[in-house]
């Protein structure tokens, strides 16, 4: 019996490149050029006489072949970013294909690595067998920006297909794979072409392109093979970054607009967030940079955005305090601007601030009448103000109460006069302070009425009004004395 040899080598598929500035080639505005070193898979030798095409959809042809170094450069005249397909082809190499991005301006270095072809002895010929699998190469790049922001919309999406040995399949038994988006943000998305028919080392490319919503977006490809169950890859995920600030989404405020710090602690720390979003309302794109500027106390001057457009920085309170020069003019002392900024699309300044005023001590003051003498049946109206000594507010939190009591009757059985104190919402004798900053009615200024309670005694009773205020910025109290008959 004659014995059959089967020679047997993976085929090595040209190497995913990078691209990239160098530091010491360039290319000047309107063009782009593309120089490498093509080299054999296996030894890294050059290969010389290689042919290289070269197709864009918007641009010339190009065609060149590799010298004695294996050497290669390519030109191309443009005035922004193209797509171009470069194919590399030589006698006893497998015909490789790769997928490039240029720019106008950029150098791009590009050392494809080429697979030699193995052959398979025996059996009556040469070649591979029918698709089994589906690889996939890569994305290029793995990231977009949603449309019209500026950002690359595009990404270069490759897949290889595979017999079963594991050798990427031959033009004899190409296929056609169609690819499906699913699970997207529905802003427009498309893939394009749908449909591809591997070439003739088994790969196939299209182009994703993105909408103008952010998110994740799954793709899959699939292949229908006569006499077989199709076949069909994992998921693939692109994600679709948001784009450059905007000015009209852009937003910063602060936990608290008022800050109980002024001239009494120091060290203390208020939250300052930032919220960046595009032209689109989607996040802007990750890690994009955020100044800040105060002309009082310390705030970190930089910080980045995290996926859904946010940041947050500290202003910590200390030396300069928001008094006379480093105060607003507007508002005067206590009151300062925490600016945010950051660069739109060609470089515009966007920028937002927020107003916070620092708030010192608690006092209380300016109670009138300091004392009071109410007949039988009548009650009296109290003014007071609470603030810190410029008259501003104190702090969110602040509980303002006021509270009045009578002593006890002498005896048992003897009648005692009541009062009654109306203060607070629905007269629950309490008010809790908001975040708020500026001075005025239900903010530093308050009143409650005292009324006789017992309209069948005319007794004089003394009554003690205790006014007390519990506050970040300090706890206080008063008293005021008088009597109810």
């Amino acid at each position: 019996m004659r014995k059959l040899v089967f020679v047997l080598s993976m085929f090595t598929l040209a190497a995913i490149f990078a691209a990239c500035k160098d530091d010491e080639q360039s290319a000047a505005q309107g063009e782009s050029v593309v120089s490498g070193v093509v080299q054999d898979a296996a030894t890294l030798d050059p290969v010389s006489g290689v042919s290289i095409q070269a197709q864009g959809v918007s641009l010339e042809g190009q065609t060149a072949s590799t010298d004695a170094q294996g050497k290669f450069t390519l030109n191309f005249t443009l005035d922004s970013t193209a797509t171009v397909t470069l194919s590399f082809t030589k006698s006893g190499y497998r015909d490789t294909t790769i997928v490039i991005q240029v720019q106008s301006g950029v150098f791009v270095s590009l050392n494809p690595k080429l697979a030699a072809k193995s052959p398979v002895v025996g059996g009556g010929g040469t070649g591979t067998g029918i698709a089994q699998t589906i690889a996939f190469l890569g994305a290029n790049p793995q990231e977009i920006s949603v449309y019209g922001v500026g950002g690359l919309e595009t990404t270069i999406l490759g897949w290889e297909v595979r017999d079963s040995l594991g050798l990427p399949i031959d033009g004899n038994n190409a296929v056609t794979l169609s690819f499906t988006a699913i699970s997207g943000p529905n802003g427009g998305e498309y893939i394009s072409p749908l449909v591809v028919t591997s070439n003739s080392v088994g790969q196939a490319f299209t182009t994703f392109n993105s909408g103008i919503s952010s998110g994740v977006v799954q793709i899959v490809a699939s292949a229908d093979i006569p006499g077989k169950a199709p076949i069909t890859t994992a998921p693939v995920r692109v994600v679709i970054h948001a784009g450059y600030p905007d000015q009209a989404h852009f937003t910063v405020g602060p936990a608290r607009h008022n800050f109980p710090t002024l001239l009494f602690v120091f060290g203390l720390r208020d939250a300052i967030s930032v919220l960046v979003g595009d032209i689109y309302s989607n996040p802007v794109v990750p890690n994009t940079a955020l100044y800040f500027r105060s002309s009082a106390g310390v705030i970190e001057a930089t910080i980045f955005t995290n996926e859904d457009g946010e940041g947050s920085t500290d202003l910590i309170s200390g030396n300069p305090q928001p008094l006379g020069q480093y105060a607003t003019p507007v508002f005067g002392d206590a009151y300062h601007y925490i600016v945010a900024r950051t660069i739109g699309q060609s470089g515009v300044v966007i920028e937002d601030s927020t107003l916070i005023m620092w708030s010192g001590l608690s006092q209380i003051k300016n109670v009138s009448p300091t004392t009071f003498d109410i007949p039988n049946g009548g009650s009296e109206i109290f003014n007071f103000n609470v603030s810190d000594y410029l008259g501003h507010p104190l702090a969110q939190g602040t509980k303002i109460s006021v509270a009045a009591t009578v002593p006890p009757p002498p005896c048992p059985d003897c009648p005692q006069n009541q009062v009654h104190s109306s203060f607070g919402f629905a007269g629950s004798g309490s008010v809790t302070l908001d975040d708020i900053i500026f001075p005025g009615p239900g903010a530093t200024d308050f009143s409650f009425v005292l009324s006789d309670g017992s309209t069948d005694i005319d007794a004089a009773t003394p009554v003690t009004v205790a006014i007390s205020v519990s506050s970040p910025n300090g706890n206080v109290g008063t008293a005021i004395n008088g009597t109810v008959h």
